[in-house]
């Protein structure tokens, strides 16, 4: 199959979108950021790949950690938390805690315009985005080790697809700042029919996760609700600013996962 074509097929979606946001497989000859919109669809099946990435380990060194004689439980789901974020970590490059450090430290700091962007581009970490990373890092732990605690690990398995579903929304909510850029991509490929699907999918997921584990239901209302809550006020403040970026939508991203993990515990 010629390589163009191939990459209009679903498994070559798939797997340009694979590359894209993780680093477990290399980006194809040829591939390059235009082809991203394209790939936009398969957000949700690269993120459950991640997702099977991150928490099969992270399964088996709990398992392991249990054979002990004097195991604690909530010290060995701790430990297994810590695995799963060094995964996440390691296989998504950091990217999107990037986007999260730089969209803190550019908030933090008041500046408005162009001194607002001139701080987000800025390699170095300040002290805002060093607060915005302890904050987000350190409650994801807690929570991930929460649902490890309780038996939850297909919730971690989910919690990486909706995420990056997160940025398909934020993408479809604000226009791009610059259209050429990576976030400006993004934005054009997030097409309103395509945000109805994902969220139609979602609350599926949500009501098939609340069937699974017994959750009382309002536990359904509340993620749903909480998470378009955290779409339209990032939207809101990127529209106040000029548009989307990459790091809006990397941000998007890690409090997206945050808030769906904390939701459902």
């Amino acid at each position: 199959m010629a390589p163009q074509q191939c990459r209009t097929t679903w498994p070559g979606r798939c797997y340009d979108a694979l590359a894209f946001l993780t680093r477990l497989v290399p980006p194809r000859a040829g591939c390059t950021g235009r082809d991203l919109g394209a790939c936009l669809p398969c957000y949700g099946p690269a993120g459950i790949c991640l997702g099977l990435t991150l928490t099969l380990p992270s399964w088996l060194f709990w398992l392991l950690l249990q054979q002990h004689p004097q195991a604690v439980p909530l010290l060995c789901a701790a430990l297994a938390a810590w695995l799963w974020m060094g995964l996440e970590v390691w296989s998504t490059r950091s990217l999107h805690w990037d986007g999260l450090a730089d969209l803190g430290d550019a908030c933090g700091s008041g500046a408005q315009g162009e001194r607002f962007w001139a701080i987000m581009k800025d390699s170095r970490l300040g002290a805002f985005g060093a607060l915005h990373l302890l904050l987000a890092f350190g409650g994801m732990w807690l929570v991930v080790c929460w649902h490890i605690y309780g038996g939850q690990w297909l919730w971690l398995v989910v919690a990486p697809a909706w995420g990056r579903v997160c940025a398909l929304w934020l993408a479809a909510s604000a226009p791009p700042r610059d259209k050429e850029s990576l976030g400006g991509l993004t934005c054009a490929g997030a097409s309103p029919a395509l945000t109805r699907r994902y969220a139609l999918a979602a609350l599926l997921v949500l009501v098939a996760l609340a069937l699974f584990a017994q959750h009382p239901w309002w536990r359904v209302a509340v993620t749903a609700l909480g998470q378009y809550i955290l779409i339209r006020r990032m939207a809101a403040f990127a529209r106040s600013k000029g548009g989307i970026s990459g790091d809006f939508l990397g941000a998007g991203i890690q409090w997206g996962q945050l808030w769906f993990l904390a939701s459902t515990v």
